[in-house]
């Protein structure tokens, strides 16, 4: 198969969801048209049709919620599908037909109907579509994701998040969160105003990643169903809400232990207790958070590393970049000058 091309908004950042509206849908018949139907919706691809002589007939309705995007797509004939190192988890679950799909140098794994599997980031994916395979695909943010499950467990991650390849629908969970997949499925088919709306789209968003987390076997699965999810104290829960509603406003603990009516210590207390850290850390977290939307979302030639740490209340640049690198794994700058 040939190379695969960069897309011109890399694919999957906020900065190419933000030119797109909430719903589409596409049918098209030729290769290079469903090549960039595929990269502008999830991520770089390169489609190889020499199975067969049949006729392409690529069909896509796609979806924005909050930061996940949904899309039922079938392409209407043998088709294999090699996409590019993916930055997010992507899920697919078949519809009908059969598919089988390799991450990276695995196994591959077969999925028929009411089958699903789950492709980690930073690994490549194959995968080989039958004539009639129609799959509802899931890309969903792994910064998101993540902090999902910190907020599930109420704490932070001690590890990053991965997910065994397959994913069990036949569980009482996997059960429950087909449900919820089931209502994407039918928001596809006749679309109704719950990507345009942001109280639904967040409702419905975090529906999907709680299901996710709670159905499906990854390296945090016994914290998940062994620990009780600590209860926050309302003084914490409050701290937590000021921070990520006003995150560049110059918090110190005493201005947040009097925001909440709280001692120092006891603040300091609380966040301990429940959250296994303290508030500046914790807001630290939020900031950095923050910053890599941000720098993801900008236009090079408009902004600049330091402009976007002041926006979110980071004023030492140095602390900045040390911090960052450690969360993510690369620079502030390389996230900026990334080439889309």
């Amino acid at each position: 198969m040939d190379a695969i091309p960069d897309a011109g908004a890399r694919p999957g950042t906020d900065e190419s969801r933000s030119r797109r509206m909430p719903y589409t849908r596409r049918r098209t018949d030729d290769r290079d048209e469903a090549e960039r139907i595929l990269s502008d919706l999830y991520l770089p691809n390169r489609l190889d049709l020499s199975r067969s002589s049949a006729a392409l007939g690529m069909e896509v309705a796609g979806l924005h919620l909050g930061a996940l995007t949904v899309g039922r797509l079938t392409y209407g004939r043998p088709a294999r599908v090699r996409t590019a190192e993916a930055e997010n988890f992507h899920v697919n679950v078949a519809l009908r037909g059969r598919a089988v799909s390799r991450s990276g140098s695995g196994e591959p794994v077969s999925t028929t109907r009411g089958e699903a599997l789950v492709f980690p980031p930073g690994a490549p994916a194959e995968m080989s579509w039958s004539a009639d395979c129609e799959q509802l695909c899931l890309m969903v943010p792994r910064d998101r994701l993540e902090s999902e499950l910190e907020h599930l467990l109420g704490r932070s991650l001690t590890g990053r998040l991965t997910f065994d390849f397959t994913a069990d629908l036949g569980t009482p969970l996997g059960r429950r969160w087909r449900t919820v997949l089931n209502l994407l499925v039918e928001e596809l088919d006749h679309p109704t105003d719950v990507g345009g709306n942001p109280l639904v789209a967040r409702h419905v968003e975090a529906l999907v990643l709680d299901g996710l987390l709670l159905a499906h076997p990854h390296s945090h699965s016994d914290a998940t169903t062994r620990e009780r999810p600590a209860r926050w104290g309302p003084a914490v829960r409050r701290a937590v809400e000021l921070m990520e509603e006003r995150p560049c406003e110059p918090w110190t603990t005493v201005r947040l232990a009097t925001a909440v009516h709280l001692s120092v210590r006891g603040l300091q207390e609380g966040f301990q207790r429940d959250l296994a850290t303290t508030p500046m850390t914790y807001l630290r977290r939020i900031r950095l958070r923050r910053a890599r939307v941000a720098l993801e979302a900008a236009e090079r030639s408009s902004t600049t590393v330091g402009a976007i740490a002041v926006s979110v209340g980071i004023l030492h640049r140095g602390r900045f970049a040390a911090a960052y690198h450690d969360a993510f794994g690369e620079s502030p700058s390389d996230t900026l000058n990334r080439p889309v």
